[in-house]
């Protein structure tokens, strides 16, 4: 048995013989982490030398770290985040990336014989195609696809092949996921997009089209005449007709909403049948409720994990050899009731996104000795301001249970920017800031003090996310990071236990351009600069905010001036952003 470490701090023992050696790009072995759940060494046939690879691999991984760590840890919430075999762990030896470690695939993405059960297999699963299936699950990819575009990541590989399909629900599992990169450094950023339409075109067309060799996979049975026209237009642009370049073709998000807008009713409980009948009739089915449709899907459920039973060692890597600690979570569709094409189908398939944007964390300076109003002493970390996403608000704001906010399980605000930080802020003093950067990051930063790493560590933080602010003319840096908990407990537990201490914890500033200077002047000048700290627990979340002037001003009567960002944004951070 060989042990490797990984960039996260945990060791692996690895198994002497390979579970999987046929991939000509890596060999793949069972592992077991510290905790002794069993994981997957994937190690590259050839590694990987650069270093911008190995940190755009680092990346990667605390994302899916933090996913899947918490998913075990705390029950998975059935975000589509969670349907993503996320690297969460890379290792580095000798200066070279050798491989990455992955959770074992669930077992209800695979059949019972332990294959992988593959998109292309659903496709010819009668009992598994019938129209209100095919558009659940369409939407589902989308989901999964979307997280990946919102966080600026491309797959590069989001073939049949790579896309499992739940034993009995409209879910799916993407797979294959140690080339993820950020999009500006693949090589083609719009590949993710028109694989993505091939898949929904697949998906809801039962057409396995055509691929000449050396050319793009193109529709081979055509469209519906009555196909939605917002469907048709995006298929249009994906592939190509009229001209349309790769930069023009519908990202995931475009696509989710038109599917939703098409197969369900405007709040989303519902199947359209009229729509499902379009389907039904392209591909030579009865509509929906006929006696030659497809057979009603069982209601499955998901809310908690099922055993798991063991692979033979002859298996391919990725299929499950043990136990999994949690689901991928309950959102699918059910299947409508026989013999009734004009009922309702009742769903629990919510919004299920989660935008989070990289932060790249490339050098670390320790601000240290400044009274703050929180007694903390901050970590300065340089991070790449990440490319500005938007999520769209909600039509509607629901009536909230504040108490529910307490909870993990009840609390319903998305894991966003836009979400826990507002856009704008206005200050006890009237000065408008303006956010310009934000970034999911690990709880646990490797620049924070002890007491803070043991504080998080031991109250389960689960989350965090940054932002950068400024003033009008981009005098005064203003940096906020928000930290998620199981409960309202844990976030008390760690902001009591820590009052009146010495903390050191981060400051997130832009790599280029105004800012940048911050986090990279030298200690002693950063010691004397003028600055405002606060701190706030609030429900299941802790706040932490630093503001400063850019030009590392020492000035103590301009201590207001930075007083009044610092303490006015924790009041506006976290979830009363979202809910109000």
């Amino acid at each position: 048995m060989v042990v490797v470490a990984g960039l996260s701090g945990e060791s692996y023992d690895v198994d002497a013989e390979p579970f999987y050696a046929a991939g000509t790009r890596s060999v793949q072995y069972l592992c077991r982490d510290p905790r002794g759940q069993q994981r997957l060494y994937k190690m590259f046939r050839t590694p990987a030398t650069s270093p911008n690879d190995i940190e755009r691999a680092r990346q990667v991984m605390l994302i899916g770290r933090q996913t899947v760590v918490n998913a075990e840890a705390a029950g998975a919430t059935g975000q589509p985040a969670e349907a993503i075999n996320w690297p969460i762990d890379v290792i580095v030896h000798d200066g070279m990336l050798a491989g990455v470690v992955l959770p074992l695939i669930p077992m209800d993405y695979l059949l019972p014989d332990g294959r992988p059960r593959t998109l292309d297999q659903l496709w010819s699963t009668p009992s598994q195609t019938a129209s209100y299936f095919r558009a659940g699950l369409a939407v589902r990819l989308c989901d999964i696809v979307r997280v990946l575009e919102e966080r600026q990541l491309v797959h590069g590989d989001l073939s049949p092949r790579n896309v499992l399909s739940h034993a009995s629900a409209p879910l799916a599992y993407v797979i294959d996921t140690a080339g993820l990169m950020p999009a500006d450094a693949a090589y083609d950023r719009y590949k993710d997009r028109y694989d993505l339409a091939t898949l929904i075109y697949r998906t809801l067309f039962l057409d396995a089209g055509t691929a000449a060799p050396g050319m793009p996979w193109q529709p081979g049975a055509g469209f519906p005449a009555d196909l939605d026209p917002r469907l048709r237009a995006l298929f249009d642009r994906a592939f190509g007709n009229g001209g349309f370049g790769p930069d023009a073709r519908p990202s995931a998000a475009e696509w989710d909403d038109t599917l939703r807008a098409t197969y369900l009713t405007p709040d989303g409980t519902n199947y359209v049948p009229e729509t499902l009948a379009v389907l039904d009739r392209h591909t030579g089915r009865l509509p929906m409720g006929g006696p030659q449709s497809a057979p009603a899907m069982p209601t499955v459920a998901m809310t908690s994990p099922q055993a798991w039973t063991g692979a033979t060692p002859q298996q391919p890597v990725g299929y499950s050899t043990g136990p999994q600690q949690y689901s991928t979570g309950p959102q699918y569709l059910d299947a409508p009731p026989p013999g009734n094409s004009n009922t309702g189908l009742k769903v629990i398939l919510g919004v299920l996104l989660v935008v989070l944007v990289i932060a790249i964390s490339v050098g670390a300076v320790v601000l240290t000795g400044k009274h703050s109003k929180n007694d903390a002493i901050v970590t300065s970390t340089v991070t790449t301001p990440p490319t500005t996403t938007t999520t769209v608000p909600p039509t509607t704001t629901p009536a909230l249970d504040k108490s529910t906010l307490n909870q993990q399980a009840t609390d319903k605000t998305p894991f966003t920017a836009d979400a826990l930080l507002p856009s704008t802020f206005t200050d006890s003093k009237g000065v408008v800031f303006t956010r310009t950067s934000s970034g999911a990051k690990d709880c646990i930063a490797s620049n924070m003090s002890q007491n803070v790493k043991t504080a998080l560590q031991n109250n389960k933080c689960q989350q965090m996310m940054t932002g950068v602010y400024f003033n009008p003319d981009q005098t005064i840096l203003l940096s906020i990071e928000v930290f998620t908990f199981p409960s309202d407990t844990e976030s008390s537990a760690v902001y009591t236990g820590l009052k009146g201490a010495n903390q050191t914890w981060d400051v997130w500033c832009p790599t280029d351009g105004v800012g940048a200077s911050v986090c990279k002047a030298n200690l002693d000048t950063m010691f004397a600069a003028t600055y405002s700290s606060w701190g706030r627990q609030q429900y299941r979340y802790l706040y932490e905010s630093y503001a400063l002037y850019v030009n590392l001003v020492q000035d103590s009567s301009l201590e207001p001036n930075l007083d009044a960002p610092a303490h006015t944004i924790i009041n506006n951070v976290g979830p009363d952003n979202y809910w109000k």
